[in-house]
């Protein structure tokens, strides 16, 4: 299959992004559309190799890589459905080429590909291996994590899973010869021991209800899911992983700080309120690193405020907020009509590496 840099020319593309690209195309290209093309260029550098062989007999199948391409410029266009994606790839000369493709399928194809691309973790590796390519040999002072709500129109499951029964522990003090009882890890104590994976599949994934106090103090509702990022110093998001909303912030600061570790190098965690914990504190320790995270003061109410270094370095934390910001106002869809995990997590990676690849332009390309 044709990467983008084979589709309009060799040398061409080699030059930066003010370059005159017009002789590939059939009419002008705007800046929104060479943007686009950088952004391409920076991503399918990481995509893995992807194709689909002809069996001999019928219609010659699509290739996957300008179905990936289609959802990239779905959420850098702001175009809601499918149905307005392949009339907009119909429509429009230039971002069919930079699509890669000579003619558009129907809506049942898109459907179909974009439902196995959503469950094969594409995206996932991907990013994997473009936030690691970014910052090779480079170190991040500063990781900021957070989360975010995300809406969605499908029902919630309301089947109630059942827990399993803890023993029931005796009041007082145990009897003489007899042992005392043991307390059980929590459920995050136990993912320092478990590989980031594994604590990952354990978290409920699925549609659910959720609410937060916002910044203003108010108690917001909603119905759906929540992206979780680790970004860095420039904005770049580092770690993305998506769960029901009903999960805590706190059940992913273990899990995702052994997955940026594995990806770059950095000093400090910082995180707000909902994170603070011992046993997070601990662990980020345990690895050499410092963990800054505000206190939260409805636990405890006579705690220490953070030392005047701290609280300076705290301030970088609106990296996160400001990139929730740009991928809720520019890269996410407005409404999310897929139904299901995967594939509101291939919605929202898509827009995830957007934005990387426009980081990666702006600051460390």
């Amino acid at each position: 299959m044709k990467t983008i840099t084979e589709i309009i020319g060799g040398a061409q593309v080699l030059l930066d992004i003010s370059y005159d690209l017009q002789d590939c195309f059939e009419e002008n290209l705007n800046e929104q559309q060479k943007t686009f093309l950088h952004i391409l260029r920076c991503i399918e550098e990481h995509l893995p190799a992807l194709i689909r062989p002809y069996a001999g007999t019928g219609r010659i199948p699509y290739q996957y890589h300008p179905f990936i391409r289609s959802q990239l410029a779905k959420c850098f266009f702001q175009i809601d459905t499918t149905s307005k994606l392949i009339e907009r790839l119909r429509a429009d000369p230039n971002l069919r080429l930079l699509c890669g493709f000579k003619k558009v399928p129907g809506k049942a194809s898109f459907s179909r590909v974009f439902n196995y691309l959503s469950e094969s973790g594409l995206l996932d590796k991907t990013h994997e291996s473009f936030a690691a390519e970014a910052h090779k040999e480079k170190v991040v002072y500063h990781i900021s994590r957070d989360s975010s709500a995300i809406n969605a129109r499908e029902k919630v499951d309301k089947k109630k899973v059942k827990k399993d029964k803890k023993p029931h522990k005796k009041r007082g003090r145990p009897r003489k010869g007899e042992e005392k009882q043991q307390k059980q890890p929590t459920e995050m104590e136990k993912q320092i021991t478990r590989s980031a994976l594994d604590s990952l599949e354990k978290l409920n994934k699925k549609c659910t209800f959720s609410c937060k106090k916002n910044s203003q103090g108010n108690i917001s509702y909603w119905k759906g899911y929540k992206l979780h990022l680790d970004v860095s110093d420039t904005g770049f998001p580092i770690t993305a992983y998506v769960t029901g909303a009903n999960v805590h912030d706190s059940m992913l600061a273990i899990p995702m700080e052994k997955i940026t570790e594995q990806r770059i190098t950095f000093c400090y965690s910082l995180m707000d309120p909902a994170y603070d914990s011992k046993t997070i504190t601990d662990y980020i320790l345990s690895r050499e690193r410092v963990p800054i995270i505000d206190r939260n003061k409805r636990r405890k109410k006579n705690c220490p405020p953070l030392d005047p270094a701290k609280k300076e370095r705290y301030k970088i934390r609106t990296t996160v907020e400001r990139a929730y910001s740009h991928l809720k106002d520019n890269l996410i869809p407005k409404t999310i009509y897929v139904k299901g995990h995967a594939k509101v997590s291939f919605v929202l990676l898509s827009a995830v590496l957007c934005l990387a690849a426009l980081k990666y332009l702006a600051f460390l390309c």
